[in-house]
């Protein structure tokens, strides 16, 4: 991917490339529908729709599993140099077989221009990672807006100044400069070919089927080609009806390029803004609102040229502000899985679409009196439901962050694993960590359903005492050992011997400890250690007493304070706070400033269960944003968030811009303007200024077959310390 000060030089090419690859790509469109319109009747035009579409799939499948295998960055331009030389070789036969090659010419340029198109969207999305897609799409997407207008410009000109159908040559040298243009654009971050067997094509349709995220983006896909379909037939009968003087290839050429102005004023003026607002889950949700709305535009007013607005609302909605947000929308996908998945979506389903679209034109078309009425009643329906589908996204977008997460935390080489004798209770910090170890718990569980809360246990210690606070084995006159301790003069030894008794009485006297601790006029030095103590205590009166040393004077209470009470809460003992008020404390503490400054006293005694293992990568850890991420566990996911902290600390650009991503999902977006001067670099800095609000977490999904969170999260909790390791030593992952 591109990284650092190449990512400008990337994203001109790629602008570059979106010109002439949309400018192609619409003036073949207009060139499709004129040869063809010029040659039959226009009640055909949905036969020959549904059959491009059938014949279309098995193509389309192929070039998927060549997409997975090659690459984009190798296959896409290789498709235009071919796709230029056959539009050559159909304007040589073309005046000795007209109406045959007029059908030649309508199949090629109905499929290799979808294929073409979603080659090179496929090509940023693998140059770039979350964080810089979204800085750079904006861009890319002007780029591709003013490719539009060219295309237009191009055909309308050539139906003026050249012979007929002499479009055919320049769409040929159109394509051999995409050519050019993908392959320098794509090979300067070229992956080596995969060596593995290229996924099938029954795999890369479960791959789709199986992903929520992947699953609602093509009923969407496939819906709004349906509605797209039955509004074009409306356009375009009127266009065919309609007495000119151009003739059919300059009257669709003024109207394409037409829209192209306006889509580039939309995407120059308002796509920006929305995209930011919004965010990319729902910004693909405005094609199906903008569908249902100006398809009763269209019906209420029955006009000359309302047919053409209607069609131009959403072919400017498409291709401005929901293809934004759609091609955002894939980033967190793994590459094995984006690869052949976003081929079948972005072609397949359209082109399946297309023939469902063109059977219900033609049903409507052949059985009805109106089918102009017919047509438009069944684009608002079919809008309807579009949208419906599109509500669901937020939810399964945050869920395909999460996933991303988890992924790519295991994808750096294996390195040995930690000692047994690791205290599984421990974090990177010596603190009680967000979860066990060994206890393979799926996600869902860690994300707190307030309205269904865990019954805990009154009257029970919320979890097994840590390690460093289980009484010794002593011999038969326990006081004397005990004496021997407290008299031994070693702080260490005193320290460990308090501690271990006042955890044995914790149950019975937690709310004089929680006197002791919410007291500011008592020494510091004793109230910072009792949470680990309370820890042994009673659980639910416990969270409540933790809870508001949330608000303690003391950094240092605070961030033990915090540790101890995601444990607690992750038992389900934290039950009447809820997510706003989370996100309130972390605001105050966002506020507080100087969090970090107790840093060093921090690691005096967290690690008195005697293990070291974690201390280097402690001291180079920021205290005050763990504890951040440690409040934020009491509401979201603790998990993906435990991985999130490690990962902006990380180069790896990857997975570091995923996790921004997943965290810009989640938090509010003051929330976010606050925490993001913490993570350091130039990738949160520069997202924070265009950080999109994010969707307000929600319930988990339904359970997920058959890649489950339970498997996603043994397999991460495996290789976890693969990643820990190389932040130890400095190391950057693979």
């Amino acid at each position: 991917m591109a990284q650092g000060d190449d990512q400008r030089g990337t994203a001109r090419i790629a602008t570059i490339s979106a010109l002439i690859v949309v400018a192609a790509f619409v003036a073949g469109k207009a060139e499709r529908d004129a040869i063809l319109l010029g040659h039959f009747d226009i009640k055909l035009l949905p036969i020959f729709i549904g059959i491009s579409a059938v014949t279309s799939l098995p193509i389309i499948l192929l070039t998927g599993r060549l997409m997975a295998r090659f690459g984009p960055a190798r296959l896409t331009p290789a498709l235009n140099a071919v796709s230029g030389g056959l539009a050559a070789g159909e304007w040589l036969f073309l005046p000795h077989y007209p109406r045959l090659i007029a059908v030649v010419v309508f199949f090629h340029l109905a499929l290799s221009g979808a294929v073409l198109v979603s080659g090179f969207w496929s090509i940023v999305n693998e140059r770039f990672d979350v964080q810089s897609a979204k800085r750079h799409i904006s861009r890319i997407g002007i780029g591709a807006t003013l490719g539009g207008i060219l295309g237009g410009l191009i055909a309308e000109r050539s139906a003026v100044y050249l012979p007929r159908d002499m479009i055919l040559l320049v769409l040929a040298a159109l394509q051999i400069g995409c050519a050019v243009t993908l392959y320098l654009f794509g090979n300067g971050g070229r992956r080596a070919p995969n060596a593995a067997p290229p996924p099938g094509t029954l795999l890369a349709l479960r791959v789709a089927l199986r992903s929520p995220l992947l699953r609602n983006l093509g009923v969407i896909v496939v819906l709004g080609a349906i509605a797209a379909g039955a509004m074009d037939y409306v356009f375009k009968a009127d266009v065919v009806a309609a007495p000119s003087h151009h003739g059919l290839l300059r009257s669709l050429a003024i109207f394409y390029t037409f829209t192209s102005v306006i889509t580039a004023i939309f995407q120059a003026i308002v796509c920006g803004p929305l995209l930011t607002r919004l965010g990319a889950p729902r910004s693909v949700a405005s094609l199906p609102v903008a569908i249902t709305g100006f398809s009763v535009f269209a019906l209420a007013l029955r006009i000359h040229g309302v047919a053409a607005i209607a069609r131009g609302a959403e072919s400017v909605t498409r291709n401005s502000l929901y293809r934004a947000g759609y091609e955002l929308i894939y980033a967190p996908l793994p590459e094995d899985h984006k690869r052949p998945a976003k081929v079948v979506l972005d072609v397949g389903a359209d082109r399946l679409g297309d023939l469902l679209g063109a059977q219900l034109v033609g049903l409507i078309v052949y059985a009805t009196v109106d089918p102009r009425s017919g047509l438009l009643i069944a684009s608002i329906c079919v809008g309807v439901i579009a949208t419906m589908v599109a509500l669901r996204l937020p939810r399964s977008y945050t869920r395909a962050l999460e996933d991303s997460l988890l992924t790519r935390a295991q994808d750096s080489p294996h390195t040995p694993p930690p000692a047994e004798d690791t205290p599984p209770w421990l974090t990177l910090d010596g603190i009680p960590s967000f979860g066990q170890a060994a206890e393979f718990t799926p996600l869902s569980t860690w994300f707190r359903d307030r309205r269904s809360p865990r019954k805990p246990s009154r009257g029970a210690p919320a979890i097994k005492p840590p390690p460093h606070l289980t009484p010794p084995p002593r011999s038969a006159n326990g006081i004397v050992d005990l004496i021997a301790d407290l008299r031994s003069g070693d702080p260490t030894r005193i320290r460990r011997a308090l501690a271990v008794e006042l955890a044995g009485v914790a149950p019975r006297c937690t709310g004089m400890l929680l006197d002791v601790l919410l007291d500011p006029q008592r020494d510091l030095a004793i109230r910072r250690r009792l949470p680990a103590i309370l820890l042994a205590g009673e659980p639910s009166l416990a969270a409540w007493g933790l809870w508001r040393a949330l608000g303690d004077p003391s950094f240092d209470v605070r961030y033990r304070s915090g540790a101890v009470l995601a444990r607690l809460a992750s038992d389900g003992h934290l039950r009447e706070i809820s997510t706003d008020d989370v996100f309130e404390a972390v605001r105050r503490e966002l506020q507080a400033g100087g969090i970090a400054q107790a840093g060093e006293r921090l690691l005096d005694d967290l690690t008195d269960s005697g293990d070291h293992t974690d201390q280097p990568l402690v001291r180079k850890a920021d205290p005050g944003l763990t504890h951040v991420f440690t409040v934020l566990s009491l509401a979201l996911p603790a998990e993906p968030l435990r991985i999130a902290l490690h990962a902006v600390q990380t180069d790896d650009a990857d997975l570091r811009g995923t996790a921004l991503e997943y965290l810009e999902s989640v938090l509010p977006a003051d929330l976010r303007a606050q925490l993001w001067p913490l993570i350091s670099g130039d990738t949160a800095g520069d997202t924070a200024a265009e950080a999109p609000p994010a969707p307000t977490p929600t319930e988990p999904a339904e359970t997920r077959a058959p890649r489950s969170h339970d498997e996603l999260l043994a397999e991460l909790r495996l290789s976890y310390p693969t990643i820990l390791e190389k932040l130890r030593h400095g190391v950057k992952p693979a």
